[in-house]
């Protein structure tokens, strides 16, 4: 008897603990998914040529943004309310192919599916589709869960987890982007 009950423990942890996180699905239809990585994009990717921080909103920039976003994938969305969510979305990786990198963060929208808010709580390091399914997972059942991402940082993982933040690297929630803390400490003196 005991040897049944401890398989069926042992068998309901291990199922327990491979669960897939929130489908995209039960969040966002497919076309609204689209839409919302056309919007995050105007974020989460690299500037244009020739585009700043005040004019990447600019329609003339809409071709770029276009061709990014069609890098860009929802792998696990998690409901917090009516406009929040958790968000786990990856892309193809530019400098490393064959790879992908996570991104994972919050998001509000309001009625209409518009992006409101945007907050990258991580990103992970480029890595091979198997190893990113895993590991990014594994960070986004944590942030749901809203525990503690340091110990995936690169400074006790390598580069086996989280890329950003670390030590140096922070997302700022008001600007949307991610900052050098070194630059940012920087003081230009007349």
């Amino acid at each position: 008897m005991n040897k049944i009950l401890l398989f069926f423990l042992f068998t309901t942890s291990l199922f327990s603990c491979s669960t897939p996180p929130g489908k995209p699905e039960e969040c966002f239809t497919k076309v609204e998914q689209s839409q919302l990585i056309s919007q995050v994009v105007r974020y989460s990717t690299k500037l244009p040529p020739d585009a700043t921080q005040e004019t990447k909103f600019d329609t003339a920039f809409d071709w770029y943004y276009d061709i990014a976003a069609q890098e860009y994938d929802w792998r696990a969305c998690t409901k917090i309310n009516e406009k929040e969510y958790y968000f786990l979305m990856t892309r193809k990786a530019r400098s490393i192919w064959p790879a992908r990198e996570a991104i994972g963060g919050k998001l509000s929208v309001d009625a209409n599916k518009t992006l409101i808010e945007y907050e990258e709580v991580f990103r992970t390091w480029k890595m091979a589709e198997d190893s990113l399914n895993n590991r990014a997972f594994e960070l986004f059942k944590l942030m749901t869960e809203q525990k503690d991402l340091t110990p995936f940082t690169s400074r006790y993982k390598g580069d086996r987890y989280i890329e950003f933040p670390d030590d140096r690297w922070y997302f700022d929630k008001e600007d949307k982007k991610w900052r050098d803390r070194s630059l940012d400490s920087a003081r230009i003196v007349d």
